[in-house]
């Protein structure tokens, strides 16, 4: 009887054979074993196998008698995102989710600095042993694959990916890509479908802003369709819209611009509004000017304050609807004025009160009188706050006197300007001058010259 051993060509497995035996011939453990040392098999030998192959024996067959352990490879690296809460003021983290997990529906906001994911590395694998008590090394598991678009960054250890910017969370997890953006696109209206938005950046609606809802970006907003009674505040930029219906309860704020097909019924503030068709009923302040910018633009009923100017095709109705206008003032320049005249009143009669005081206590010195020490130190907390609120006083009457002067600088500047007409019942106001207009006036120019409104022709 011949005993043949015989491996795998990876060493993983070993089988034995038995060819020419005899008929008497019997297959004991004993002198398998002394063949499978001499094969050098150590690892993996399944001795029940063998038994069973003794009591069993196959001829001419391989019989598998040893299997190794096969190396375990490393499990590859992942990226955890920390999911953040979808409101822009709580930024809460609520949980932790693989990369292909990501809720790609979800609008997530976040902020500048945030750690928005932890990139684990891979690890190392488990080794196994050949049928030959081998060690067969275990492969190390692949990177984590990540691509960093626009505001993010890994942070100096390479473990964590950084917002550099507030924005709107973005990923896609089939080109595992990950960016913040400043831009968000709402396809459709402003409703309970998507709740107010709050964006640190960009902001474009396709649809319409419905009543009672917000829309607030610290950047540009735009809007393409009706913005009803609701609220639309840019923050840093300028907001584009194509139409208002405010319904009396709307507000739209600008820090820059506003630019607006139509208005009805809603409070503007901006630097400048540009407008298309019309004006109808609102309340407007700007700090430059409000400029019809369509061929038959017009202004009917509302109040409208500019700092420079003011100027449509028609202004007020034929009707006689009453429409106030007032330029060369800067709306938040007189109430920034207001509020210091108030400050300053109250500063005065504080001052007074606590020269009182020090009268007494310099009275008290020269008599010779004892002053307790707690009294001591009333005397001399009224000396300090006399001094720090004579300083305070002394630096609001000349930021006063300033601003009356830019106050007054503007008039001279400021005008009116009806280029198609101006109808009776509008009332106009620059400075301290006001004007009734009682009849149509045609192609016309207000402004202010010797304390009072001059009407000139417009040759535009």
């Amino acid at each position: 009887m011949e005993i043949t051993v015989t491996t795998s060509p990876d060493k993983m497995e070993a089988y034995i054979k038995i060819t020419n035996k005899l008929p008497e011939e019997t297959v004991d453990l004993e002198t398998l074993m002394e063949a499978i040392r001499k094969a050098k098999i150590v690892h993996g030998i399944d001795f029940e196998a063998l038994r069973q192959f003794c009591k069993e024996p196959v001829e001419n067959v391989p019989f598998l008698i040893a299997k190794g352990d096969p190396p375990k490879d490393g499990e590859p690296g992942r990226v955890v995102f920390e999911i953040a809460s979808t409101s822009s003021k709580d930024y809460i983290v609520k949980d932790r989710v693989d990369f292909r997990e990501f809720p790609v529906q979800r609008r997530i906001l976040v902020k500048k600095g945030q750690r928005l994911a932890t990139i684990l590395p891979p690890t190392e694998g488990v080794p196994g042993k050949n049928v030959y008590g081998e060690t067969v090394p275990a492969k190390r598991g692949e990177e984590a694959k990540v691509v960093l678009g626009k505001n993010v960054a890994l942070d100096e250890e390479g473990h964590h990916i950084i917002a550099t910017a507030e924005g709107l969370l973005k990923v896609d997890v089939e080109k595992n890509f990950i960016e913040v953006s400043e831009y968000l696109e709402i396809e459709g209206d402003v409703d309970y479908n998507t709740g107010n938005i709050d964006f640190p950046g960009v902001v474009l609606v396709k649809g319409d802003v419905k009543p009672g809802f917000v829309v607030r970006a610290k950047g540009d907003i735009e809007i393409h369709g009706v913005v009803e009674a609701a609220t639309v505040i840019s923050l840093e930029g300028n907001v584009k819209l194509s139409g208002v219906k405010g319904k009396d309860k709307g507000l739209v704020k600008a820090k820059k611009d506003v630019h607006v097909k139509y208005a009805e019924a809603v409070t503007i503030e901006a630097d400048n509004l540009y407008f298309e068709t019309n004006l109808l009923g609102c309340i407007v302040r700007v700090t430059g000017s409000i400029i019809g910018t369509g061929r038959s633009s017009s202004i009917i009923g509302g109040e409208y304050i500019a700092a420079l100017k003011i100027e449509a095709d028609e202004i007020g109705s034929e009707f006689g609807t009453n429409t106030y206008l007032e330029v060369g003032v800067n709306p938040y320049l007189r109430e920034e004025i207001k509020i210091l005249k108030a400050q300053i009143e109250i500063d005065k009669t504080s001052i007074q009160k606590l020269l009182t005081i020090v009268k007494q206590y310099k009275d008290l010195k020269d008599k010779g009188t004892p002053i307790p020490p707690e009294r001591e130190e009333q005397f001399a907390k009224a000396t300090r706050t006399l001094i720090n609120l004579r300083a305070e006083l002394e630096k609001n009457m000349r930021k006063l006197e300033e601003l009356q002067q830019k106050l007054g600088r503007m008039r001279f500047s400021a005008e009116i300007i009806a280029r198609k007409v101006l109808y009776p019942g509008v009332e106009v106001v620059i400075q301290d001058a006001r004007y009734y207009s009682e009849q149509q006036l045609p192609k016309v120019v207000l402004r202010y010259e010797d304390g009072k409104i001059f009407v000139g022709g417009y040759g535009g």
